[in-house]
This record gives structure tokens, C-alpha cells and sequence, in this order.
């Protein structure tokens, strides 16, 4: 009786085992024809296409409100400008340029307004700017150096803070 007991769970073992492995064979066939990668990275593609367009929307609103779109920027850097997506590209952009673009304008109005208070004081606070100095950090070495932009707010600056 032990012998037919183990007989039969021995033939159960082995019909589960032939149809993993046909399942296992299967699963190596759709691999080898990309159907199923192709497919994952199609949903990917769209994921990110999707949160991309999120985030930029976002960034677009805080940075016309005058704030700092830390969310989305971190974003696009953690998900990198390698996609050739064009939204990806606006963000990258908008957070590298306009953003620090922003704050060079903040402390750029604040200086012209204390020199404006107190147009024969010697030198002024407003002058000795972290944001101004973090922001000609960022963009004098980025591709965004020679941006009219810019040029106009260090032109504004120089005049103020010579």
C-alpha cells in the first residue's frame, strides 16, 4: 500500500513539474520575441510621459506664483533628460533656467529697491545676496550663461552692487 501511495504522489510531482516547466517555456518564448518587454516599457513610456506633463504643469504654476518648484525639479532630476520626450526637456529647462532666473529677479528688485531708500549709502545689504550669489553659480557654468535674460538682471545687478 506504501508503495502505491508513493507511486501515485511521485506521478502527481511529476505532471506539476512538466507543466511548470511548459509554463517556464512559454513565459522564454514571449521574452525572446520582446512582446511582453515591448509592452512593459510602452506602459513605462506612457507613465512617465503622463507624470512628466504633471510636474511641468506644476512647476509652471509655482514658478509663476513667485515659488520654488523643489517637487518637480527633483523629479526631473532623479528621472534624468535622457528620454527624448519634449515635456521632460521643458522641465529640465524651466528648472535649471527660469527657476534660478526667479531668485536673481527677487534679490535683483530687493537691492534696486534698498539703493532707491538710500541712494547714498556706501554699500548695502541687499548687495551681499546668497540667492544672487548661488544663482550666477548656477548659471555661469550652464549652457544658459549667455541667456538675454540673464545678461539683463547682471547688467541691473552691476548697477546696483558695483
Amino acid at each position: 500500500m506504501r508503495s502505491v501511495l508513493l507511486l501515485v504522489a511521485l506521478t502527481a510531482c511529476d505532471s506539476k513539474v512538466e507543466k511548470l516547466d511548459k509554463t517556464i517555456d512559454n513565459l522564454g518564448d514571449k521574452v525572446k520575441d520582446n512582446s511582453v518587454v515591448k509592452s512593459v516599457d510602452k506602459g513605462l513610456d506612457t507613465l512617465d510621459r503622463d507624470e512628466a506633463s504633471t510636474h511641468l504643469a506644476k512647476a509652471r504654476e509655482m514658478v509663476g506664483k513667485g515659488e520654488d518648484p523643489a517637487e518637480a525639479c527633483s523629479w526631473v532630476t532623479r528621472a534624468g533628460t535622457n528620454t527624448d520626450t519634449d515635456t521632460v526637456k521643458q522641465l529640465d529647462k524651466l528648472c535649471k533656467l527660469d527657476v534660478p532666473l526667479g531668485a536673481a529677479t527677487k534679490a535683483v528688485v530687493a537691492a534696486e529697491k534698498a539703493k532707491a531708500e538710500q541712494p547714498q549709502a556706501p554699500s548695502l545689504t541687499e548687495c551681499s545676496s546668497d540667492e544672487w550669489a548661488q544663482t550666477k553659480t548656477k548659471l555661469e557654468g550652464s549652457p544658459f550663461a549667455s541667456d538675454a535674460r540673464w545678461a539683463d538682471l547682471k547688467s541691473r545687478w552691476t548697477k546696483v552692487c558695483p
